[in-house]
Order: structure tokens, then C-alpha cells, then sequence
């Protein structure tokens, strides 16, 4: 008698509870709510492509500015990539998987604990996330227009005129950048092997070499700096015994923001907003 009492209060049980486990198998939470999974959003990205553009350990507001550029620079060449009439037609585009192929290199928050170290990943990734959204959604546009923004390491000691690139750079202004060079990376010396010494033939006005003439073949600055890897286009050429002595300064291409010199502006309390105006001319920070 004793068991089929026990047997008949389980039962009891199992049919009270049954609809409770179904809710749960069925929504995965007590409530009886459905979880929406989703995947990285547009600021997710930016978190992870900033560390591996700036140095996280550079000042809060040089971080925020890089943030900026980078929304703005996923943001156009999603638009591209993807058809996207919109800024925020593209944000909802993006994807992960492809933001190799639009020139974008992304870290997951598992990749960056593991460059970081356990010690400094906590540290460094509320850093990097108080940058990324203090500008959540920010954009530079100009006349309505979301445009490009060049950036590089370190300047030569002045940005380069961006009309070099035609009309539509014309916001490129040429600025100074003097602490840039205070940087460990402004100055680098290296020997090539040529048996003839090069003749430069045109610089601009912020001394980057814009064509030069190796034996009978004429080359743009850009293109010499990228088939012997130099640090720069700013660039001397000397003859020794050795080789061909290549003195460069600055690291990379000297338009756009310089982001050495966007950390000396921020150590001098200008605001993220205040160091993107002066590197990029008449444009108009946005929510898109």
C-alpha cells in the first residue's frame, strides 16, 4: 500500500513539474522567455581591431580618436564591401569572416587575454572598452559624407599634404607633428644591396620621396619603400662600402593622423575630439 502511495505522489510530482521542464528545454531560462542569440556587434569589432592598430598603453583620449577612425573606416569600407546605402545598414552587415578581406585585422577577447597576460588583461581591457564606447556610434563625415582616414604610426615630423592623393583629400592638411620626433621609431638605419646608388627626383613639401629613378626604371616613393620594406618614403640615399645606406624617418606613410603625435596631444589634456580636428580638416564628428 505504502509503495503504490509513493508511487502515485512521484507521479503527482512529475505532472506538476512536466510543464515547468518543458518551458525550460524550450527557452533555456526559467521565465519562459525566449534568448535571442546574438553575435559581435560593429563595437565588438572596433575592440577588437584597436589593440592592434594603437598601443593600448597610449592616453585615453589618442585611444578614443583611433576608435573614431576605425568606426569610420569599417563603416565606409563596409558600405562598399557589402552594397550598404548607409552607415547603419552596413553596421548590421558586417560580419567577422569578413573583415580580413575588407583590410581589417581583428583580435577576439580570447586572443587578446592571451597577448595581454592574465595580469594586465583586466586592466587593459576596461581601457580599451571605456574608449570604445565613450564613442559608440561616432563617425567623421563630411557635408553629410562618411570619408576615409589615413593613419600611421609616426610623421617625419610633419603630415603630408593629402591633395597628393587628388581633390578629394583635400581635408588632409599638412600639420606639424614635432614630438614625433622624440619617438623611438623616427629614425632608422639600414643597407640595401645595390650596386647602383638611386636617384631621387621629387619630394613634397613635408620631405617624402615621391619618384626616384633606379638604373631605368622609375618608381614612386611608396612603391621603393614597399619593395625594400622601409620604415618610411621619407627617406636619404647614401653609397658606402657596405651597400646603399637608407636613412628613413618616421614609420609609415606620413598621412593622416600620426598616432605618436595624437598621444603627445592627449598627455597636453586635448580631448579626442580636439585631436581629430587638428589632423583631419572641416569634418564633423556624428552618431550614425
Amino acid at each position: 500500500m505504502r509503495e503504490k502511495i509513493k508511487t502515485g505522489i512521484s507521479i503527482f510530482i512529475i505532472l506538476i513539474l512536466l510543464p515547468y521542464v518543458a518551458v525550460v528545454f524550450r527557452t533555456g531560462n526559467m521565465k519562459g522567455q525566449e534568448e535571442t542569440k546574438t553575435g559581435p556587434g560593429i563595437e565588438d569589432y572596433i575592440a577588437g581591431i584597436l589593440p592592434g592598430q594603437m598601443q593600448i598603453t597610449y592616453q585615453e583620449e589618442a585611444l578614443k580618436a583611433q576608435a573614431v577612425i576605425i568606426r569610420t573606416n569599417l563603416l565606409k569600407k563596409g558600405m562598399e564591401f557589402y552594397g550598404a546605402e548607409t552607415p547603419a545598414e552596413a553596421a548590421g552587415a558586417i560580419q567577422e569572416k569578413d573583415l580580413k578581406e575588407m583590410g581589417f585585422h581583428y583580435s577576439s577577447p580570447e586572443e587578446l587575454k592571451e597577448l595581454w597576460g592574465y595580469e594586465q588583461w583586466e586592466e587593459y581591457d576596461r581601457k580599451l572598452w571605456e574608449a570604445v564606447e565613450a564613442t559608440a556610434g561616432q563617425i567623421l563625415t563630411i557635408e553629410g559624407q562618411i570619408i576615409e582616414l589615413p593613419y600611421h604610426a609616426v610623421s617625419a615630423g610633419r603630415t603630408r599634404d593629402g591633395r597628393l592623393l587628388g581633390e578629394g583629400y583635400a581635408y588632409l592638411e599638412s600639420v606639424d607633428c614635432p614630438e614625433d620626433i622624440e619617438s623611438a621609431d623616427y629614425l632608422h638605419i639600414q643597407l640595401l644591396e645595390l650596386e647602383e646608388l638611386p636617384e631621387i627626383t621629387a619630394k613634397d613639401d613635408a620631405g617624402y620621396v615621391t619618384e626616384l629613378r633606379m638604373e631605368d626604371e622609375l618608381l614612386a616613393g611608396e612603391e621603393f619603400r614597399s619593395r625594400f620594406c622601409l620604415n618610411s618614403s621619407n627617406f636619404t640615399l647614401d653609397k658606402t662600402e657596405e651597400g646603399i645606406r637608407v636613412v628613413t624617418k618616421g614609420l609609415g606613410h606620413g598621412l593622416g593622423l600620426s598616432m605618436y603625435q595624437a598621444n603627445q596631444l592627449a598627455w597636453k589634456e586635448q580631448t579626442y575630439l580636439e585631436i581629430l580636428n587638428y589632423f583631419y580638416k572641416n569634418v564633423e564628428c556624428i552618431s550614425f
